[in-house]
């Protein structure tokens, strides 16, 4: 292990790790686990899966459900044989000693669900950072040794993740003037010119601090694996049979079947997302920023899921 390795981490609050997953050089293996992949995806975009979720409903002729993200897929889909087989080649252990230099034995995952995005439709999220709200200062990273991480798994290549290097440090010099981006409420998605693209490739892995400013920007499909882990201050880890082996799990919401919907009755809504889809008039917020616009913001033309939306590097 280099010092480099984990000082990276710590002072930008990310580190993509190459070839991170030993089973993607087993053909077989590789071929079959992304075949369970896409199955959970067309399942869900079928509408046979509870507990899975759509951000902007569209026809549903078109691509079938526009899936976000899957919240309890190895409880609805179980087993996932293959799937299972590829994860448990990565060893967790090493990759947090090797990256992070802690041990990854006092962590478990509350969280592992999956981030869906459909093939024909771009996706741009709000800003957000994972901790309970944006006003947080909550100080996670304490004597070296993080309290809470996040970490994507992938199956494809993507281009559908970005960042804010070092915004997870208390000084961070720009959380003060972040108020710009959520002071409209939902509607507001800016680009901002310190933002970085997370490239991955099939078998890389992602691991950021939960208080690293983040969204999803997607030039079209993704369907990687997401896990938000916490240090373990005790000994109370459910076994969950059908779940990896070399990763300890307690979830935190656990799976009923009253989920929110995944499709929209309202016609309505459906034919204004196409209409605000297609649409080259500017959001609300492009006329805002003209008035006022801070440095960090990129202005563009389209601030929403657009068909206009381009890829930023």
């Amino acid at each position: 292990m280099t010092s480099f390795e984990y000082d990276f981490f710590n002072e930008n609050g990310y580190i993509l790790i190459k070839n991170a997953v030993p089973g993607f050089n087993d053909p077989k293996l590789l071929i079959s686990s992304q075949s369970e992949v896409e199955s959970i995806v067309t399942k869900a975009k079928s509408g046979k899966l509870l507990s899975a979720s759509s951000s902007c409903q569209y026809p549903k002729f078109i691509d079938g459900i526009n899936i976000s993200r899957i919240e309890h897929p190895w409880q609805e889909c179980s087993p996932l044989v293959n799937i299972k087989k590829m994860l448990e080649t990565i060893d967790f252990n090493d990759l947090f000693k090797r990256y992070l230099n802690l041990d990854y034995s006092s962590y478990f995952a509350y969280l592992f669900r999956m981030h869906v995005t459909s093939k024909f439709f771009k996706f741009t999220q709000l800003w957000h950072r994972d901790v309970k709200n944006k006003m947080t200062t909550l100080k996670i990273l304490s004597d070296e040794k993080p309290k809470s991480l996040r970490m994507n798994i992938y199956f494809f290549d993507e281009t559908g993740f970005q960042i804010i290097p070092k915004s997870h440090k208390l000084f961070y010099s720009d959380r003060v003037k972040e108020e710009e981006i959520w002071r409209t409420g939902l509607s507001t998605k800016t680009n901002l010119k310190i933002a970085k693209t997370i490239e991955a490739s099939a078998g890389d892995i992602l691991i950021f601090h939960p208080d690293l400013l983040h969204r999803a920007y997607c030039a079209h499909k993704r369907s990687h694996f997401h896990l938000a882990f916490n240090l373990n201050d005790s000994n109370n880890i459910n076994d969950y049979p059908n779940l990896t082996k070399n990763i300890k799990y307690n979830e935190e919401r656990p799976f009923v079947e009253s989920q929110v919907k995944s499709s929209s009755d309202n016609i309505l809504r459906v034919i204004y997302n196409v209409f605000s889809y297609y649409s080259p008039i500017p959001s609300i917020n492009y006329f805002r920023f003209l008035i006022k616009k801070p440095s960090y913001l990129d202005n563009k033309f389209i601030q929403r899921s657009s068909v206009f939306n381009k890829k930023i590097p």
